[in-house]
């Protein structure tokens, strides 16, 4: 059990956590990692000193974009983690430290796949890839012989896949989409291959000993289709094909990849202890335009200097982690919260909420205790339509009972003022509403043009908002945390309900 202090003194002793860093961070292909950045002498309170600073580490060139799988990601995991540390957060990644491994890696095509098939009348029949038959490139997909599966209807689907056999779904990408992806559709993952038609004839394949693919999140058989063409692809609807073997002939290479969790344990008595709100933000961003393979793209420095490949992502979102520490320092210093507090400083939400969702199958506290995300995504600069510096809006606001107990509560947090851009569905927290959990985000981005741009440097926050809007989150999370609102959609508004079932929004 961490003591809980009045106050968070400065941490004086970093060799103590370097070492700490050391131990917990594998060795591996991306090299040694560095030791986290001096933090900043850490308070009880929210301040604009530890918030800037925070927020100039993690969007600061040295840390190149944070991309996902690389040693600078490493090194942003590891100031997050010293950061919780010295907060009074207890660990809760694995073996004891701050930092859950996230599986990724990068792959390397050494051959052209190869496609054996095996017909009903033993008669060869050649499968040429980029012809014949087509997948990604890179992809480890090899096989054993895998009978084949049609279906035509959905009544031909499965109720339970088969590892051992491959599913050819007949129809256009919309039809086996449709057939596939209805919500609770049983049979429809954990088959051997998943098999369809093609769109068109890719050309000539690459040769063997192509380049490493970007990182990515480790993909199995059943989350890929192989596409037929041709005579391939009528011997297949005609059912002449019984088996299909694949041999990728693909290279791997694990790549360091963590989430940073810590955790504050509930002191509410019975249930509400053990209740847990989770507060995240990602610290991912974007790939430096260099080494990404684009050596030449980028925009023009400063008077004529050299171009800007980093992607810098101070507000998307090295400003929501800053918050996010700060509410750990805050939480972590004053009395216990009721609920159980989580915090979850993700990897891989650019290339499609990576690491939430592995959380999510790996969590530090069950999901059935988890009343709710409220994450935090771009906070660095004021909204002009929701009232300017130092005004939040909260994504899903007409959704849930959150945003109603915030304006009893006179927060300055509002409805999102731009539901046509769908924010709800674009961070972290849609991954927990799809487990069934109340998850929202709050925001100030104002549609800048910056995002997803190396123009988003550190220098362009406006470090009284993000402090005023950090406040304003304080409050509201401890509304949560303390067990004063339980967190709940409101009747006819769960985003998971059938959309017969859901009741539209009040017209503004």
């Amino acid at each position: 059990m961490a003591s809980f202090r009045s106050h968070v003194a400065p941490l004086h002793v970093l060799p103590l956590v370097a070492a700490f860093f050391v131990s917990a961070v594998p060795q591996n292909g991306a090299g040694t990692a560095a030791p986290a950045a001096p933090l900043p002498t850490l308070t009880a309170e929210v301040t604009r000193t530890e918030l800037e600073h925070h927020v100039r580490y993690l969007a600061s060139d040295e840390l190149r974009g944070r991309f996902t799988g690389t040693p600078e990601a490493v090194r942003a995991a590891q100031y997050l983690a010293a950061v919780l540390q010295a907060s009074g957060v207890q660990p809760a990644g694995d073996d004891g430290t701050f930092l859950q491994r996230v599986p990724f890696e990068r792959t390397r095509a050494k051959a052209v796949p190869e496609l054996r098939v095996t017909t009903k009348s033993g008669a060869p029949l050649p499968a040429v890839f980029g012809a014949d038959f087509d997948l990604p490139l890179g992809l480890d997909l090899t096989t054993t012989a895998l009978r084949v599966v049609h279906v035509k209807r959905p009544a031909d689907l499965p109720a339970e896949p088969d590892p051992k056999a491959a599913l050819f779904v007949e129809g256009s990408v919309s039809e086996r989409r449709r057939l596939l992806t209805r919500k609770n559709e049983p049979g429809a993952n954990g088959w051997g291959l998943r098999v369809g038609e093609g769109r068109a004839k890719r050309g000539t394949p690459k040769p063997a000993g192509g380049d490493w693919s970007p990182p990515m999140a480790p993909r199995g058989p059943g989350d890929v289709w192989l596409t037929l063409n041709g005579e391939l692809l009528e011997a297949m609807k005609a059912g002449e094909v019984v088996a299909l073997e694949l041999v990728t002939h693909v290279e791997r290479e694990a790549l360091p990849a963590y989430n940073v969790v810590g955790v504050l344990p509930g002191a509410g008595d019975g249930a509400l202890g053990k209740e847990t709100v989770v507060l995240s933000a990602h610290y991912d961003h974007l790939h430096a335009r260099d080494e990404a393979g684009d050596a030449d793209a980028g925009e023009p420095g400063a008077e004529g200097g050299p171009k800007d490949v980093v992607f810098n992502g101070a507000d998307d979102d090295a400003s929501g982690c800053a918050a996010v520490l700060e509410l750990a320092g805050r939480l972590g210093a004053s009395k216990r919260p009721q609920r159980t507090v989580v915090f979850l400083l993700a990897t891989g939400e650019e290339i499609g909420l990576v690491g939430t969702w592995y959380y999510l199958d790996h969590p530090a506290r069950p999901l059935e205790t988890t009343v709710a995300n409220l994450n935090f995504e771009m906070i660095g600069r004021p909204d002009e339509k929701v009232g300017g510096p130092g005004k939040l809006w909260l994504t899903g606001f007409e959704l849930s009972n959150l945003g109603a107990a915030f304006a009893e509560a006179k927060l300055d947090i509002a409805i999102d003022p731009r539901p046509e851009q769908h924010f709800f569905e674009r961070s972290d927290n849609i991954a927990f509403v799809r487990r069934g959990i109340v998850g929202q985000t709050f925001s100030t981005y104002n549609l800048h043009e910056d995002y997803h741009r190396v123009s988003d440097e550190a220098d362009t926050l406006d470090y009284a908002h993000l402090e005023a809007c950090t406040r304003s989150a304080v409050a509201a999370v401890e509304l949560v945390v303390d067990g004063k609102v339980k967190p709940a959609w409101l009747p006819g508004k769960d985003p998971n309900a059938p959309r017969g079932e859901r009741k539209p929004s009040a017209p503004k």
